[in-house]
């Protein structure tokens, strides 16, 4: 098998010795002139690179960063930085992988070449384990019916530049699957913007999706654009979609149409070129019957279909995602700590509710623990705590019987009674400074705009007009 090795050298003469090396193993060298050009062939989707080669002082922290993101959408290309270590470390955090490995500037040439070879056979087969998915359905990968997603699928999806939907329990990883779809995306090189719908209040998305002009509304007081516009020539994730208010979604539908927005306050209209991502955790189907998310808006959005699994369905990835979360909060000059058998053993049982995310503090307590002992006790608590409780052995006719589902003890209620409580809360304090929303505000230590979008989301400003009807004797 032909690999390019990629060279960024400072050092003429250490290009042509391993030039020479190379084409004696038919291996092909492809050199870059610095670290900025070097990544922008790395990002393309064209590239073939099995390995690179660093002989350049890497100052910028930003560097250390784009290897670590490079190395995760392209988990079989090797690394060899041959550098010397800066007085001040290699920066907070640097990407300790197993795809990234650090020589010394005194490195012998027939040694640097020895590595070279070795990371050239790990890449290969690391290629080989991916091409051996490309024959599965398309389908059936979407649905993560493998273990993981194998880059072929990835990089055609990527490159469709179509919407994706992706669906999956909180922390397993969409917004980490939204930035790999990119990288392989011909927008790799633009910006990549991401919208939390469920944290901006309503009357906030739109100005921050769309934009606004100087003077449309009370506070604007220049010109914004919005991150539609900002985001031209590249990609847009729209996180929880799935909780975005009913009345921007139309609005939203007519821009995934038309191609272009419009301002708020403004005559002008924008011409769109971005490809639009969306993230959820809900079942936007049930949403779809329950009236909380229009249909049409969810056929224009699942162009391509992706269901990450829970963690709790992908237990063969478990230790390897535990192990590389481990080393990339691994600092320099601290112990990697060791994993027991008991502690593996516990990993595999656990249910994991919170996914890649609540695996990854795991991880981190782990690193300043530096005590298997400690995370086994907090492991075999949790699994203890999601155990149903033993039923005691009392004859069943003696039993006293099931109480009748009691309605009034549902989750719904439970939601009501809070509602009715903030909505109690935010009222006695809007009475107390006499409908002052600022002051109001200040008094339940909430931010104005925050407060604002309660008052609308509980119809506070209803129940003010009616308190002002005077009362019928």
């Amino acid at each position: 098998m032909s690999s390019t090795i990629v060279l960024v050298a400072e050092n003429q003469e250490l290009h042509a010795q391993l030039n020479r090396r190379c084409e004696d193993q038919q291996y092909g060298v492809l050199q870059k002139r610095d670290i900025p050009e070097a990544l922008i062939y790395l990002r393309d989707p064209s590239c073939n690179a099995s390995v690179v080669v660093f002989d350049v002082a890497m100052r910028r922290q930003q560097d250390y960063y784009a290897l670590s993101e490079i190395s995760t959408f392209r988990p079989h290309l090797q690394f060899i930085l041959v550098a010397e270590k800066p007085r001040n470390g290699w920066g907070d955090p640097f990407p300790v992988k197993d795809n990234i490995r650090i020589l010394p500037k005194s490195v012998p040439q027939h040694e640097l070449f020895q590595v070279v070879q070795e990371a050239v056979i790990a890449a290969d087969l690391l290629m080989e384990s991916a091409q051996a998915n490309e024959d599965v359905p398309l389908d059936e990968l979407a649905k993560g019916s493998t273990s993981t997603f194998p880059i072929p699928f990835l990089q055609r999806v990527g490159m469709a530049d179509v919407p994706v939907l992706l669906h999956g329990e909180t922390g397993v990883g969409k917004e980490v699957m939204a930035r790999r779809l990119c990288a392989y995306s011909p927008r790799a090189q633009k910006p990549f913007l991401k919208i939390n719908c469920a944290a901006l209040p309503s009357e906030l998305i739109e100005s921050e999706l769309f934009g606004y002009e100087k003077g449309a509304f009370t506070g604007a007081m220049v010109d914004k654009p919005g991150k539609f516009e900002i985001a031209q020539g590249g990609t847009i994730l729209l996180d929880e979609i799935g909780d975005m208010d009913i009345r921007l979604q139309a609005k939203l539908l007519q821009v995934l149409q038309d191609g272009e927005i419009q301002p708020l306050g403004s005559r002008k209209i924008v011409k769109l070129n971005v490809r639009v991502l969306a993230a959820t955790h809900r079942d936007l189907r049930r949403a779809i019957e329950q009236g909380t998310f229009r249909e049409d808006l969810y056929y224009r959005l699942n162009v391509v279909n992706i269901v990450i699994p829970p963690l709790r369905e992908r237990r063969d990835e478990i230790m390897s995602l535990a192990e590389g979360l481990l080393r990339r909060h691994l600092r320099p000059g601290m112990t990697e700590p060791v994993f027991t058998e008991e502690l593996k053993r516990l990993m595999m049982e656990y249910e994991w509710p919170g996914n890649v995310r609540e695996l990854e503090n795991l991880m981190r307590r782990f690193l300043v623990y530096q005590n298997a002992a400690m995370i086994e006790n907090e492991l075999t608590r949790a699994i203890n705590d999601t155990k149903p409780r033993a039923i005691l052995s009392v004859p069943k006719e003696y039993r006293p019987a099931p109480p009748a589902p009691d309605p009034i003890s549902s989750m719904d209620h439970l939601a009501e009674v809070s509602r009715q409580a903030e909505t109690r809360l935010l009222l006695e304090a809007l009475e107390a400074t006499h409908w002052n929303r600022r002051q109001a505000a200040a008094r339940v230590n909430l931010e104005y705009k925050a407060f604002l979008y309660k008052m609308q989301k509980f119809g506070i400003s209803e129940k003010r007009e009616k308190a002002e009807v005077p009362q019928s004797a």
